[in-house]
């Protein structure tokens, strides 16, 4: 089994965006810069290859649920919170990913943004099945 390619994110401020400062869009097929329009990111050109983020699993996210999971079953285990370190969350994040077959909810989503697509270009040119 491969490991998977992991990306870093980074989060800009949106005063940066709203400014127009160039931004660097890095991603596992190129590399382009975006200039903000109007306060928005320009999308890319038309040859460049789009993809949604449709899940995303952050460490920081499972340290909150874990949090909340203890909190509200104390039978769940003796330990606080805080003494779940970082550590144990990449390794069990990384086992997760790993783990998890998500084919059959890409399929849907595909599917269903087909289907999306197609009743927005019906509407946009005024006509219906």
């Amino acid at each position: 089994m491969t490991e998977p390619f992991v990306t870093m994110v980074v989060r800009l401020p949106a005063a940066v965006l709203a400014h127009g400062v160039p931004v660097l869009v890095i991603t596992a097929e190129a590399a382009f810069v975006v200039m903000p329009a109007h306060g928005e990111a320009a999308l890319p050109d038309r040859g460049t290859q789009r993809e949604h983020v449709l899940l995303r699993l952050a460490e920081e996210d499972v340290r909150e649920e874990i949090h909340t999971v203890i909190e509200t079953d104390n039978t769940l285990t003796r330990l606080a919170p805080e003494m779940v370190g970082d550590a144990d969350i990449h390794a069990a994040c990384r086992a997760v990913a790993l783990s998890t077959d998500l084919g059959e909810e890409h399929g849907v989503a595909r599917f269903r943004a087909a289907l999306a697509a197609i009743r927005a270009a019906e509407r946009r040119l005024g006509s219906s099945t």
